[in-house]
């Protein structure tokens, strides 16, 4: 069992000592959860991927699978479901390989980038289109981006980034300049009529397999504005899309949305407000992966998602007030990770 530690076999202890065991598996590289993946190698040459959830017996898997059915039902691109162990808090899943979109962008040429980026647009416009209309069917539609769980996401960035990251403690005065510009930011957006998002719909949570995208990882799906899930998409911290792509993708969704209330500059006014609180969440994310859980594997990302708010606090002059708090404390410190 190639890099499985003692206590990931334990947990796998089902599979591996049923009728059929697997001839190997191996780890995969996990996401920013404490979840764990292995690939089931087959004695029949067939694969499957085991999603194991941090405790045993805890049903923390309950989530994903009640969002998975939803998906599933709404005939969306999600993965198969081949086996459910509860008491092991083991499900077993269709493996779809290992090619993620953010591997597409790094090697792909510029028609198959664009393609597969229209495909991830498309899926986003049915799952709008087939879940408008609908008050339930899965516990997101329970839970929404309002005031307090967006505040809560910057609290978090404070907390993770700025003080456990940066290691620095904003005066008094910067604390309430960052809590003026986060509260202006979620005034805007909290405001905005909400729809099902998938809440993480970025290129390392889409698979493509035999040139069809599959959306993994959505266990978090919950309320939000329309762009929610387009900012994900386009102001990604894990990869750079030539500006044109993203403002043709922004008129694809816009343009064929099941219903339009606002003009296209409303639109993308808000997609770039919501690009700014998503991608502050995410260096909060960062910096807690980092600071807490000592993992480098984002470390990376961050110049990225730093330059991402950068860009959008200089193209509207409302923000201008808050720009030398937010480069000192945001983008700046963001910026300089690698020098």
């Amino acid at each position: 069992m190639s890099g499985v530690d003692a206590e990931l076999q334990s947990r796998l202890a089902p599979l591996l000592a049923g009728d059929d065991p697997p001839e190997r598996i191996e780890p995969l590289a996990g996401d920013a959860s404490t979840r764990q993946y292995v690939r089931e190698f087959r004695r029949d040459g067939s694969t499957a991927i085991v999603m194991v959830q941090p405790h045993a017996g805890r049903r923390e898997e309950a989530t994903f699978l009640d969002v998975h059915g939803f998906l599933e039902r709404l005939d969306l691109p999600v993965p198969r479901i081949e086996r459910h162990l509860p008491e092991h808090g083991l499900i077993v899943l269709e493996d779809l390989g290992d090619e993620l979109l953010e591997t597409v962008v790094q090697v792909g040429d510029d028609r198959r980038i664009a393609a597969l980026y229209e495909e991830a647009v498309d899926i986003l416009i049915s799952m709008r289109r087939r879940t408008a209309g609908l008050t339930g069917g899965c516990g997101a539609f329970a839970l929404a981006f309002d005031e307090v769980k967006l505040m809560e996401e910057l609290a978090f960035f404070v907390t993770h980034f700025v003080r456990g990251f940066c290691g620095v403690e904003p005066p008094p005065h910067a604390m309430r300049a960052l809590e003026d510009f986060f509260h202006r930011l979620v005034r805007i957006l909290a405001a905005e009529p909400r729809i099902f998002t998938h809440r993480d719909y970025h290129s390392r949570n889409l698979l493509v397999h035999g040139d069809r995208l599959v959306m993994i990882d959505f266990q978090d799906a919950r309320m939000g504005p329309a762009q929610y899930d387009m900012a994900s998409l386009l102001r990604d911290s894990y990869v750079s899309l030539p500006e044109s792509l993203v403002e043709s993708l922004i008129r694809r969704y816009y343009d064929s949305a099941a219903s339009r209330d606002d003009s296209l500059d409303r639109f993308v006014y808000v997609f770039d407000v919501m690009s700014l609180q998503r991608n502050i969440k995410a260096l909060g994310t960062f910096g807690y992966q980092s600071s807490v859980r000592e993992s480098t594997r984002y470390l990376s990302s961050i110049p990225r998602t730093a330059a991402h708010v950068a860009r959008n606090m200089g193209r509207y002059e409302e923000f201008a007030e808050f720009r030398s708090v937010v480069e000192d404390y945001v983008w700046g410190p963001g910026m300089r990770i690698g020098d």
